[in-house]
């Protein structure tokens, strides 16, 4: 029994002596070399610089009136061929025994082109039902979230230094949007 135990005790330590020793260190020159990263250009809303983060109400609706645009600093400017559009809007909403509840309401739609859809960007419209739907301009407020992801473009125009052809899409860079006063 002894020299069963004393036999793997002595085989973990040789493994464990194996394991360090085959590890290697990496030297600088070697952590100096990193994977090239892809290139994602800048996707921005609006005639502006704004690339994300908090913005008003107003500023909002102004800049999304716009569409989304895209360029880089070299000068390439990109068409977008599409891109999806989520809207998380939080809500105050009343269970069966009253008791008030904020609500996150999530919606998704997938966008051609660089703007929102009519069904979202149209002044207040009425339903069946004579509600006023609001469009999402009017609806924006404190609170609520819109992210703009998987925006695919197209370069416009040819630049040497970035070598893809007209017809090959690339994916931009996504957008989050956070309401604030």
């Amino acid at each position: 029994m002894m020299n069963r135990t004393a036999g793997i005790l002595f085989l973990s330590l040789m493994m464990t002596g194996l394991h360090l020793s085959g590890q290697q260190k990496v030297s600088g020159k070697q952590a100096a070399k990193a994977p090239a990263k892809a290139f994602v250009p800048p996707v921005y809303i609006g005639e502006s610089d704004y690339k994300g983060g908090p913005i008003q109400p107003s500023r909002f609706s102004t800049l999304l009136r716009q569409g989304l645009t895209s360029y880089d600093s070299l000068g390439n400017h990109y068409k977008i061929v599409g891109f999806d559009f989520s809207y998380a809007e939080r809500k105050v909403y009343e269970d069966s025994v009253g008791t008030l509840m904020k609500i996150t309401d999530f919606m998704s739609e997938h966008y051609m082109g660089n703007m929102i859809g009519a069904d979202l960007g149209t002044d207040a419209d009425t339903s069946s039902d004579k509600e006023v739907i609001l469009s999402l301009y009017q609806r924006v407020k404190p609170g609520d979230t819109v992210y703009f992801d998987h925006i695919m473009l197209n370069k416009i125009g040819s630049n040497p230094l970035f070598n893809v052809p007209d017809s090959v899409a690339i994916a931009g860079k996504g957008i989050k949007c956070i309401i604030v006063k």
